[in-house]
């Protein structure tokens, strides 16, 4: 929460492996549309398909039923297939090769307290952790840096902020492609009164990693009972990065937020262990169908 997070335990992990040759079998995932009946957005949309719906089957499903819905798992309109690269369009319903695999070799995925335990024991399967997901997916060096409380521009008892950790990451010598799970608790400091805007601070975050290959997923959050969090608040912040993607070639922006369901959160900001599976999986499709080879 803005200014009174108790500060959790910094998770720094980094993991170097051999890319194991397993599928990750992710298309349709669902929507996340509070009314069912809501017309899915028509604007074109890159659509994974890999070999069978076996990750959509294993999904949680949602209390509401929209597992059901028609899939807009999708980079947002617009974004570059490759940084520098005409953006080009792909209707929806259009399909990917199956078993894609991406080009990032190194992956660093900066977080805050949504990414805290998402390489570890809180999840009780090992193979759907973070980690073994991006190697699924061809990535051989898995750096994570997630804390609680964190966000682009604020600090919570004197603990980096993202633009710190990225610059404390890339000392340490990583170069390559960045997830940028951020943004719940910068939509929630934007709604208490901040004076830095969610544009200013994407593009602290561009500024850092300037000819680097960047996935940000959108944020959303379930009904959390503080109300700097709300579902419009992420919106608003999710608006801004759709804005960023025009600006900066190299940021490709996954609309996680349209394929968030209702019953994957544990509080309404934070996931349970059944979201964060969820998450973890889509992230790694995503990153293969952001930069893929």
């Amino acid at each position: 929460m803005p200014h009174t997070r108790s500060k959790l335990r910094r998770v720094a992990l980094t993991t170097t492996a051999v890319a194991a040759a397993a599928s990750i079998g992710v298309l349709t995932a669902p929507t996340a549309s509070a009314d069912p009946a809501a017309q899915l957005p028509t604007a074109a949309a890159s659509i994974l398909d890999v070999a069978t719906q076996a990750l959509l089957e294993n999904l949680p499903q949602a209390s509401n039923g929209s597992i059901d819905l028609p899939s807009i798992f999708s980079l947002l309109p617009g974004t570059p297939n490759t940084p520098g690269a005409p953006r080009t369009e792909q209707a929806p319903g259009t399909t990917a090769p199956a078993g894609r695999q991406t080009t990032c070799q190194s992956v660093v995925h900066i977080g805050d307290s949504t990414s805290v335990g998402i390489d570890g024991a809180n999840i009780s399967t090992a193979a759907d952790r973070l980690t073994p997901q991006y190697q699924s997916v061809g990535v051989k060096k898995v750096v994570l840096d997630a804390l609680g409380g964190r966000s682009i521009v604020e600090k919570v008892n004197g603990e980096p902020n993202a633009v710190d950790a990225i610059t404390a990451k890339q000392a340490e010598g990583n170069r390559g492609c960045w997830v940028i799970s951020m943004g719940v608790n910068d939509a929630a400091n934007i709604a208490v009164g901040s004076s830095v805007g969610a544009d200013e601070r994407i593009d602290r975050v561009m500024a850092k990693l300037t000819g680097q290959q960047v996935l940000w997923p959108t944020v959303m959050t379930g009904n959390p009972s503080n109300a700097a969090y709300a579902s419009k608040n992420m919106v608003a912040f999710n608006d801004a990065l759709k804005r960023a993607a025009a600006r900066y070639p190299n940021l490709q922006v996954y609309d996680f937020a349209k394929d968030a369901q209702p019953g994957w959160y544990s509080d309404g900001i934070h996931y349970s262990e059944a979201g964060l599976v969820a998450r973890n999986k889509l992230f790694a499709a995503a990153l293969a169908a952001a930069f893929p080879k």
